[in-house]
């Protein structure tokens, strides 16, 4: 019936409106169609030109002027329109296309308006002050002076290139990361790369580019890349490069860096053992010295801690032992910690064994690695073979921790317990206690990823020399000498090996257990090649360009572990018939058409991968049933029948798509809990949307999904973390079936919904919510259906964006104290962020005790915050940011009483329109604008930037 309702309005208005008008509506129809093709068209190319332009302006600190990125949300926009309309065309009839065409003429005009818009005077990038961030670094002991002459030669002119150099483990990094980090409190431009001993030239190229978020074209050879290299260093002005762990000189001009003078203000800095690289790289040279006097006893004690403190004879001893080397002294002091210990006699044990080590040595580099054997030694042995591990990545490479944990249970290090998250936790728990006895360092992001310090990489390949060949981040294949038959693992990762030449004669590898192949550029492969490898276990080549496998995969009947995950040119598997011990199978990322031969008689495997596995339209029937003891399992686009997946009962992790409710509501009602889960449930199998972001374990994805099916065929598992609703029609999230049993729900992101409100009503659900997102809801009233006291007692996040009916975002009855950010932008007809239901004739205080950031912008109607006779606390705010909010003139932020001077203590930037805008806003204190005038700032249109307004 509504399919027929509208086009009779339509009707009935167009009898008493010009006829000519309507007809020409009618009969003009293909025309007026071929001009909104062709303007959405225009809008595409002018869209393209100016995501060229600021891909070329982009650079290190820098970042989209705010009217660009407002021009390409209103180009999404009419793009979403567009594809509305598209819609209505395909599915019109005939009579009412005088409707059609005028909404196809109104649509084509505001397209051409937005095109017409797509144009900007000067640059289109401003400066990005969150650009970067300080390094993390312990507390310097020593080195003070050798930090202090850099710096001096850094704020002068005359020295414009230093060498800073010393032994392995002497503290040369440490000392260039607090340079680093002085230079970040001064906002003064600085780069860090690391050099490492396998010197490329493209890959140190690759590595500045990056941090200036550049990148360069494959195809371009090592002179055009430094060119372009120079170009990027030139437009960054005057900075600083420091070079970390350089062991040999090398052209500044091959690389393209250019030559740092006193004219161009740029400043390099290398670090390196080496004193002659200092003098043929023409640098001033920076020696850094052992500890001397007290310093080697303090960063023991500052290391092992005041409550294991020893009698002194037997302390100061073993300090002395150590030679006033920086990386022994912390990594026996570590040791030493992690025995939990001050008993005297333990620490004389410690004693006697240390000086057996170092008492014959007399180079000190020995000495430095006889000190990191001593803490290995006090190893059990699983712990040993898993640092040693560690040793076949490359040279400084950050390697996530969930990664490594991967590997070792590939290789069988970590105990079997059971259960992957049994074994995980195991890794975890092995990981600590290397962390704590600083043989592997924890770096990246809050800590997610561990590094292995140089020289103590060196002592973990000196104990492997003879079981391990380690060539990764080489540029080239080993020479046939170092293929000795004696090898256990073989390492040639991250290199630029493209071939294996059919020439090179290989020996009976025996011993050999492990083969990683990973990120080479591997293009083939001879077919002889692993019938070299009786007994391999471990199989990696996954990110490779090769396209044709060897056949003489399929002998290797001892495989454990195979991957070839993300070889995008691999289109078809050998036979897996034979590899009968195979636990882990990772076909994630390929190419591959159909599952390999032999799949379903693996009656081992543990993993399975065939996610993004584009080109995999289907599973075989009673495939999945027959690989019982699969405990991680990745399918998608491809769908997956929840029935084949009913005798999976060891599943822990499932990443997959299903087509229809039915089967998700029987896949999460037939099983125990996962212990992970990403679940799309849609009836296509788009690649391209499946690649979005997964911050929690525990997710779901409901796509392009209608009201009935959501009635009758979604039932969410009550542990559900992060809920993403999308092009679906829904009238709240309370039709989802399971939606009231939900303990966890920690993220919801709806996006294109029809919904008039997201909670019906007040419930437990809101009391776990950090982060709510709600994007282009054009029938979106209000968050909270019905009006009530709230409790968000988690929420951390409220965004809205596009949201053009909703008139105010949150009532002055809820109770939010971790509220950190609220973003409220283009949504036509908001009026009120924080409403009151109830006329207040009093003054009364909405206290948001963590807000840091409020961020208002293109809100046409907005003309209060909140009550005139309300007032927002907000003692953490760090940042307020209002533009395009014409009819708003109150800010309502309590400053204090009149009295008082006005504070608020952490506000650190106020970012308006212009001056005109501040001049007509209104503050409750007096003396608000003179005290909050140094950290304002207006946004100045003709140089695009933000300044400061005094």
């Amino acid at each position: 019936m509504c399919d027929f309702v509208g086009p009779i309005l339509e009707v009935i208005k167009f009898v008493g409106r010009p006829a000519k008008k309507y007809l020409n509506y009618h009969r003009k129809f293909k025309d007026y169609e071929e001009g909104f093709k062709q303007a959405k068209k225009d809008l595409q190319v002018r869209e393209g030109d100016i995501r060229l332009q600021l891909h070329d302006e982009h650079r290190f600190g820098k970042k989209p002027r705010p009217e660009v990125e407002r021009w390409f949300e209103k180009v999404e926009k009419k793009f979403d329109h567009a594809r509305d309309v598209e819609d209505k065309v395909s599915k019109g009839k005939f009579l009412f296309r005088s409707c059609l065409g005028k909404l196809v003429d109104e649509k084509t005009q505001e397209i051409e308006k937005v095109r017409a818009e797509g144009h900007f005077s000067g640059s289109l990038v401003v400066d990005d002050p969150s650009a970067a961030t300080p390094m993390p670094v312990p507390e310097l002991v020593g080195g003070y002076n050798a930090k202090e002459k850099i710096y001096k030669y850094l704020e002068g002119d005359e020295v414009t290139m230093i060498g800073v150099w010393g032994m392995g483990g002497i503290g040369k990094t440490t000392i260039m990361k607090h340079v680093y980090n002085r230079l970040f409190e001064e906002n003064k431009f600085r780069i860090w790369t690391t050099v490492s001993q396998n010197f490329d030239i493209r890959k140190l190229q690759e590595s500045i580019a990056n941090q200036l978020k550049e990148k360069f074209d494959d195809d371009d050879d090592l002179a055009i890349r430094a060119a372009k290299l120079s170009g990027m260093l030139r437009r960054q002005g005057r900075y600083v490069l420091i070079l970390d762990d350089v062991w040999s000189s090398f052209s500044l001009e091959e690389v393209g860096i250019p030559k740092p003078t006193a004219d161009n203000g740029c400043k390099l800095v290398l670090t390196t053992r080496s004193e002659e690289v200092v003098r043929s790289m023409d640098c001033t040279g920076v020696p850094v010295s052992r500890l001397l006097r007290k310093e080697p006893l303090q960063l023991f004690l500052s290391t092992v801690g005041q409550a294991m403190v020893v009698p002194n004879p037997t302390l100061e001893s073993i300090v002395a032992e150590c030679d006033g080397l920086p990386l022994a002294i912390v990594i026996v002091a570590a040791c030493m910690k992690s025995k939990g210990t001050s008993d005297p006699v333990v620490w004389e044990n410690a004693l006697n064994e240390l000086r057996g080590h170092i008492r014959t040595l007399q180079d000190v580099e020995d000495k430095v690695f006889a000190c990191l054997k001593f803490s290995y030694n006090r190893l059990r042995q699983i712990d040993q073979d898993c640092f040693l591990y560690c040793a076949l990545y490359p040279e400084d490479h950050e390697i996530p921790k969930e990664q490594i944990i991967e590997n070792w249970m590939d290789e069988g290090l970590v105990e079997a317990m059971g259960t992957r998250r049994a074994m995980q936790s195991n890794g975890h728990s092995i990981l600590k206690k290397l962390e704590e006895n600083c043989l592997l360092e924890r770096v990246g992001d809050e800590g997610t990823c561990i590094k292995m310090h140089d020289v103590v990489r060196d002592m973990a390949l000196r104990i492997t020399r003879k079981r391990f060949l380690v060539k990764a981040g080489n540029k080239k294949l080993p020479s046939e000498e170092e293929w000795t038959e004696d090898l256990e693992k073989i390492s040639l990762m991250h290199n630029w090996i493209s071939t294996i030449p059919p020439e090179v004669k290989f020996p009976k590898f025996e011993k050999l257990t492990t083969l990683l192949f990973r990120y080479n550029g591997l293009e083939n492969i001879p077919e002889s090649f692993f019938n070299h490898m009786p007994n391999l276990k471990v199989l990696d080549l996954s990110n490779e360009y090769i396209t044709i496998l060897p056949e003489s995969i399929s002998n290797l009947e001892k495989l454990t572990a195979l991957s070839f995950h993300g070889c995008k040119e691999v289109h078809y598997i050998p036979s897996l018939l034979k590899l009968q011990a195979l636990k882990k199978l990772d076909l994630g990322d390929t190419s591959i058409k159909e599952i390999p031969h032999g799949l379903e008689m693996l009656v081992n495997l543990r993993y399975l991968n065939l996610g993004y596995s584009r080109d995999l339209k289907e599973i075989p029937n009673g495939l999945l049933s027959k690989l019982c003891h699969l405990q991680y399992l990745a399918i998608h686009p491809a769908s997956t029948r929840a029935e084949e997946m009913r005798e999976l009962n060891e599943l822990e992790v499932f990443e997959g798509r299903f087509s229809n409710g039915p089967d998700f509501i029987n896949f999460t009602g037939q099983r125990k809990k996962l212990h992970r889960y990403w679940i799309w449930v849609s009836q296509y199998g788009g690649y391209d949307s499946y690649r979005i972001r997964k911050d929690y374990s525990k997710w779901v994805q409901l796509d392009e999904i209608g009201l009935t099916m959501i009635g009758d065929g979604i039932m969410l598992a009550c542990d559900i973390q992060q809920l993403y609703l999308r092009d679906c029609v829904v009238r709240s999230l309370n039709d989802i079936g399971g939606w009231e049993d939900l303990t966890d729900l920690k993220e919801c992101l709806v996006l294109k919904c029809c919904v008039k409100s997201i909670f019906p009503s007040m419930c437990r659900q809101l009391e776990t919510l950090e982060c709510l997102d709600l994007r282009f809801l054009d029938e979106l009233k209000g968050i909270v259906g019905v009006s009530s006291v709230a409790t968000f007692s988690s929420l951390k996040i409220i965004s809205l964006l596009g949201c053009g009916r909703i008139k105010n975002l949150f009532s002055a009855k809820w109770v939010m104290p971790n509220l950190e950010r609220i973003n409220v932008l283009h949504c036509e007809k908001m009026e009120e962020i924080i409403v009151s239901e109830e006329a207040e004739t009093i003054k009364f205080q909405y206290i948001l005790p963590k807000l840091r950031k409020l961020v208002l912008r293109d809100l046409p109607k907005l003309k209060n915050i909140c009550n005139e006779n309300g007032v927002m606390v907000c003692d953490s705010l760090q940042k307020l940011k209002i533009e395009r909010c014409e009819k708003l003139k109150r800010i309502p932020l309590y400053l204090g009483r009149d009295k008082d001077e006005p504070s608020l203590p952490l506000l650190k930037k106020i970012q308006v329109d212009s001056e005109e805008w501040w001049e007509s806003a209104e503050f409750d204190h007096p003396l608000a604008k003179n005290v909050l005038q140094p950290i304002l700032y207006f946004y100045d249109h003709n140089t695009r930037r933000w300044k400061p307004a005094v």
